[in-house]
Protein backbone atom coordinates (compact mmCIF):
# COMPACT_ATOMS: atom_id res chain seq x y z
CA UNK A 1 0.00 0.00 0.00
CA UNK A 2 1.65 3.65 -1.05
CA UNK A 3 2.41 5.86 1.70
CA UNK A 4 2.37 9.68 1.27
CA UNK A 5 4.05 11.59 3.44
CA UNK A 6 4.00 15.46 3.69
CA UNK A 7 6.04 18.07 4.80
CA UNK A 8 5.89 20.09 8.22
CA UNK A 9 3.11 22.07 8.67
CA UNK A 10 2.06 24.08 12.16
CA UNK A 11 -1.41 24.69 12.62
CA UNK A 12 -2.89 26.00 15.79
CA UNK A 13 -6.64 25.87 16.70
CA UNK A 14 -8.16 27.42 19.36
CA UNK A 15 -6.28 30.05 21.37
CA UNK A 16 -5.32 29.95 24.68
CA UNK A 17 -5.81 32.29 27.40
CA UNK A 18 -4.23 33.51 30.43
CA UNK A 19 -5.12 31.27 33.53
CA UNK A 20 -6.81 32.37 36.08
CA UNK A 21 -5.64 32.89 39.42
CA UNK A 22 -6.44 30.18 41.92
CA UNK A 23 -6.37 27.79 39.26
CA UNK A 24 -6.37 23.79 40.12
CA UNK A 25 -2.57 22.59 39.79
CA UNK A 26 -1.67 20.08 37.30
CA UNK A 27 -1.03 16.14 39.24
CA UNK A 28 -0.25 13.09 37.75
CA UNK A 29 -2.98 11.45 36.33
CA UNK A 30 -2.32 8.02 37.45
CA UNK A 31 -0.73 9.19 41.16
CA UNK A 32 -2.81 11.99 42.56
CA UNK A 33 -3.93 12.45 45.74
CA UNK A 34 -7.71 11.88 46.29
CA UNK A 35 -7.97 11.51 42.97
CA UNK A 36 -11.38 10.29 41.12
CA UNK A 37 -11.97 8.26 37.88
CA UNK A 38 -12.76 9.49 34.94
CA UNK A 39 -13.11 8.02 31.45
CA UNK A 40 -12.33 9.30 27.83
CA UNK A 41 -14.20 8.25 25.16
CA UNK A 42 -13.97 8.86 21.42
CA UNK A 43 -17.26 8.94 18.86
CA UNK A 44 -17.21 9.45 15.22
CA UNK A 45 -21.68 9.19 15.70
CA UNK A 46 -23.25 12.52 13.62
CA UNK A 47 -24.22 15.03 16.53
CA UNK A 48 -27.36 16.73 16.46
CA UNK A 49 -31.07 16.53 17.16
CA UNK A 50 -32.25 12.75 18.15
CA UNK A 51 -33.67 12.79 14.13
CA UNK A 52 -30.17 13.52 12.53
CA UNK A 53 -28.64 10.81 14.72
CA UNK A 54 -28.36 7.91 11.89
CA UNK A 55 -25.12 5.41 13.31
CA UNK A 56 -22.60 4.99 10.55
CA UNK A 57 -22.04 1.68 9.16
CA UNK A 58 -18.48 2.84 8.02
CA UNK A 59 -17.05 6.20 6.92
CA UNK A 60 -17.69 6.64 3.75
CA UNK A 61 -17.84 10.06 1.59
CA UNK A 62 -19.31 10.20 -1.98
CA UNK A 63 -19.84 13.46 -3.97
CA UNK A 64 -20.18 13.65 -7.40
CA UNK A 65 -17.91 11.01 -9.22
CA UNK A 66 -15.67 11.14 -6.45
CA UNK A 67 -16.03 8.49 -3.65
CA UNK A 68 -13.68 8.10 -0.35
CA UNK A 69 -13.98 5.06 2.44
CA UNK A 70 -11.95 5.74 5.58
CA UNK A 71 -10.88 1.96 7.06
CA UNK A 72 -8.62 3.24 9.88
CA UNK A 73 -8.05 6.49 11.58
CA UNK A 74 -5.40 7.12 14.04
CA UNK A 75 -4.21 10.82 16.30
CA UNK A 76 -1.30 11.14 18.23
CA UNK A 77 -2.42 12.73 21.44
CA UNK A 78 0.67 14.60 23.84
CA UNK A 79 -1.09 15.68 26.29
CA UNK A 80 -5.01 15.56 27.35
CA UNK A 81 -6.27 18.23 30.12
CA UNK A 82 -9.14 19.50 31.84
CA UNK A 83 -9.43 22.94 32.30
CA UNK A 84 -11.55 24.07 36.07
CA UNK A 85 -14.18 26.24 35.98
CA UNK A 86 -12.18 28.98 37.72
CA UNK A 87 -9.64 29.07 34.48
CA UNK A 88 -9.80 30.64 31.58
CA UNK A 89 -7.47 28.04 29.40
CA UNK A 90 -4.97 25.84 30.17
CA UNK A 91 -1.26 27.61 29.95
CA UNK A 92 0.47 24.96 27.73
CA UNK A 93 3.88 23.09 28.51
CA UNK A 94 6.80 22.78 26.94
CA UNK A 95 7.55 19.31 25.30
CA UNK A 96 10.66 18.78 28.08
CA UNK A 97 8.13 18.79 31.05
CA UNK A 98 5.96 15.73 29.70
CA UNK A 99 7.38 13.24 31.72
CA UNK A 100 7.17 15.46 34.96
CA UNK A 101 3.38 15.66 36.61
CA UNK A 102 4.62 18.29 39.15
CA UNK A 103 4.56 20.73 36.44
CA UNK A 104 2.06 23.26 36.63
CA UNK A 105 -0.40 24.74 33.85
CA UNK A 106 -3.57 25.61 35.73
CA UNK A 107 -5.39 22.11 34.39
CA UNK A 108 -6.03 19.05 35.34
CA UNK A 109 -4.08 16.22 33.32
CA UNK A 110 -6.00 13.23 31.91
CA UNK A 111 -3.12 11.54 30.38
CA UNK A 112 0.41 12.38 30.67
CA UNK A 113 2.56 11.71 27.62
CA UNK A 114 1.95 10.72 24.28
CA UNK A 115 -1.22 8.58 23.59
CA UNK A 116 -2.02 7.03 20.47
CA UNK A 117 -6.00 7.55 19.94
CA UNK A 118 -7.61 4.41 17.35
CA UNK A 119 -10.94 6.32 16.17
CA UNK A 120 -13.76 3.95 15.81
CA UNK A 121 -14.93 4.01 12.42
CA UNK A 122 -18.59 2.03 13.18
CA UNK A 123 -21.38 3.41 15.24
CA UNK A 124 -19.80 2.63 19.16
CA UNK A 125 -18.12 4.62 21.48
CA UNK A 126 -14.89 3.21 22.33
CA UNK A 127 -13.40 4.16 26.05
CA UNK A 128 -9.92 4.94 25.01
CA UNK A 129 -8.47 6.19 28.48
CA UNK A 130 -10.02 5.94 31.90
CA UNK A 131 -7.76 8.31 34.68
CA UNK A 132 -7.68 9.31 37.96
CA UNK A 133 -8.20 13.26 38.21
CA UNK A 134 -8.64 15.62 41.15
CA UNK A 135 -12.25 15.85 42.10
CA UNK A 136 -13.89 19.00 41.56
CA UNK A 137 -15.83 21.15 38.20
CA UNK A 138 -14.08 21.43 34.87
CA UNK A 139 -15.28 23.44 32.30
CA UNK A 140 -13.63 22.25 29.15
CA UNK A 141 -11.25 19.49 27.89
CA UNK A 142 -7.55 20.53 26.10
CA UNK A 143 -5.85 18.19 23.75
CA UNK A 144 -2.47 18.72 22.12
CA UNK A 145 -2.18 16.73 19.27
CA UNK A 146 1.56 17.25 18.01
CA UNK A 147 3.59 14.60 15.80
CA UNK A 148 6.75 13.19 18.14
CA UNK A 149 10.38 13.29 17.09
CA UNK A 150 12.90 12.35 19.84
CA UNK A 151 12.92 13.68 23.24
CA UNK A 152 12.05 12.87 27.04
CA UNK A 153 11.26 9.51 27.85
CA UNK A 154 7.71 9.01 27.35
CA UNK A 155 8.32 9.71 23.88
CA UNK A 156 11.35 7.80 23.26
CA UNK A 157 9.05 5.04 24.64
CA UNK A 158 6.04 5.98 21.88
CA UNK A 159 8.35 5.81 19.78
CA UNK A 160 9.70 2.39 20.24
CA UNK A 161 6.06 1.21 20.03
CA UNK A 162 5.09 3.55 17.21
CA UNK A 163 7.81 3.93 15.12
CA UNK A 164 5.89 4.48 11.80
CA UNK A 165 4.43 7.94 13.93
CA UNK A 166 8.13 9.50 14.10
CA UNK A 167 7.26 13.45 12.89
CA UNK A 168 3.45 12.44 12.24
CA UNK A 169 0.85 12.86 14.37
CA UNK A 170 -2.36 11.90 12.10
CA UNK A 171 -2.17 8.48 10.26
CA UNK A 172 -5.28 7.61 8.04
CA UNK A 173 -5.68 4.06 5.86
CA UNK A 174 -8.55 3.74 3.35
CA UNK A 175 -9.42 4.25 -0.60
CA UNK A 176 -9.82 7.35 -2.82
CA UNK A 177 -11.99 6.29 -6.13
CA UNK A 178 -11.13 2.53 -5.44
CA UNK A 179 -7.04 3.82 -4.96
CA UNK A 180 -5.64 2.62 -1.90
CA UNK A 181 -4.11 5.54 0.15
CA UNK A 182 -1.99 5.80 3.33
CA UNK A 183 -2.35 9.71 5.01
CA UNK A 184 0.24 11.21 6.87
CA UNK A 185 0.58 14.77 8.41
CA UNK A 186 2.14 16.49 11.62
CA UNK A 187 -0.48 18.14 12.44
CA UNK A 188 0.38 20.63 15.43
CA UNK A 189 -2.33 21.93 17.34
CA UNK A 190 -3.96 22.65 20.53
CA UNK A 191 -7.61 22.31 20.74
CA UNK A 192 -9.60 23.44 23.39
CA UNK A 193 -13.29 22.66 23.32
CA UNK A 194 -15.57 23.94 25.79
CA UNK A 195 -18.68 21.39 27.41
CA UNK A 196 -22.01 22.42 27.06
CA UNK A 197 -22.65 22.24 30.96
CA UNK A 198 -20.00 22.21 33.52
CA UNK A 199 -18.39 18.53 34.13
CA UNK A 200 -18.31 17.51 37.99
CA UNK A 201 -15.82 14.47 38.63
CA UNK A 202 -16.47 13.12 41.97
CA UNK A 203 -17.58 9.57 43.41
CA UNK A 204 -20.11 9.17 40.07
CA UNK A 205 -17.19 8.94 38.04
CA UNK A 206 -18.22 10.30 34.83
CA UNK A 207 -17.45 9.89 31.30
CA UNK A 208 -16.71 12.57 28.82
CA UNK A 209 -16.74 12.03 24.99
CA UNK A 210 -14.98 13.19 22.15
CA UNK A 211 -16.97 13.67 18.74
CA UNK A 212 -14.61 13.02 15.63
CA UNK A 213 -16.76 14.77 12.46
CA UNK A 214 -13.98 12.39 10.17
CA UNK A 215 -16.51 12.68 7.23
CA UNK A 216 -15.32 16.53 7.55
CA UNK A 217 -11.03 15.66 7.17
CA UNK A 218 -11.55 15.44 3.82
CA UNK A 219 -13.94 18.18 2.55
CA UNK A 220 -13.02 20.99 0.13
CA UNK A 221 -15.39 23.70 1.83
CA UNK A 222 -17.48 23.79 -1.45
CA UNK A 223 -18.95 20.53 -1.93
CA UNK A 224 -16.30 18.35 -2.75
CA UNK A 225 -14.06 15.72 -2.12
CA UNK A 226 -10.23 16.25 -1.58
CA UNK A 227 -8.01 13.49 -2.80
CA UNK A 228 -5.68 12.53 0.25
CA UNK A 229 -3.29 11.35 -2.40
CA UNK A 230 -2.74 14.74 -3.70
CA UNK A 231 0.37 16.83 -1.38
CA UNK A 232 -1.33 20.44 -1.98
CA UNK A 233 -4.37 19.32 -0.25
CA UNK A 234 -2.26 18.53 3.01
CA UNK A 235 -3.02 22.12 4.41
CA UNK A 236 -6.48 21.99 3.89
CA UNK A 237 -6.61 18.39 5.25
CA UNK A 238 -4.60 18.80 8.39
CA UNK A 239 -6.66 22.69 9.30
CA UNK A 240 -10.35 20.48 8.62
CA UNK A 241 -8.89 17.65 11.06
CA UNK A 242 -7.75 20.25 13.86
CA UNK A 243 -11.39 21.57 13.38
CA UNK A 244 -12.88 18.55 14.18
CA UNK A 245 -13.21 17.88 17.46
CA UNK A 246 -15.60 18.51 20.31
CA UNK A 247 -16.20 16.82 23.96
CA UNK A 248 -18.99 16.71 26.07
CA UNK A 249 -20.40 14.78 29.06
CA UNK A 250 -20.99 11.34 28.43
CA UNK A 251 -22.09 9.29 31.52
CA UNK A 252 -23.99 6.30 29.46
CA UNK A 253 -21.50 6.15 26.79
CA UNK A 254 -24.14 6.59 24.18
CA UNK A 255 -21.96 9.02 21.97
CA UNK A 256 -24.02 12.44 22.68
CA UNK A 257 -23.98 14.99 24.82
CA UNK A 258 -25.83 14.25 28.27
CA UNK A 259 -26.60 18.26 28.32
CA UNK A 260 -27.89 18.43 24.81
CA UNK A 261 -31.18 15.85 24.07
Amino acid sequence: MPTTTFSPMAIRAAMLLAVASGALACSDATTVHGGRALSLSITTQAQGSVADRAPLADVTVAVGANSLVITKAQLVARRIELAPVNASGCAGVAEAGDDDGSVEDGCAQVEVGPTLLDIPLDASTATSITASVPAGTYRGLEIRIDPISSGNRSSTAFLVAHPEFRNMSVRVEGTFNGKAFVFMAPVDTRIETMFSAPVTVDATSPNVTIAIDIAHWFSDGAGGTLDPSNSSNASRISANIANSLHAFEDDDHDGHDDHNR
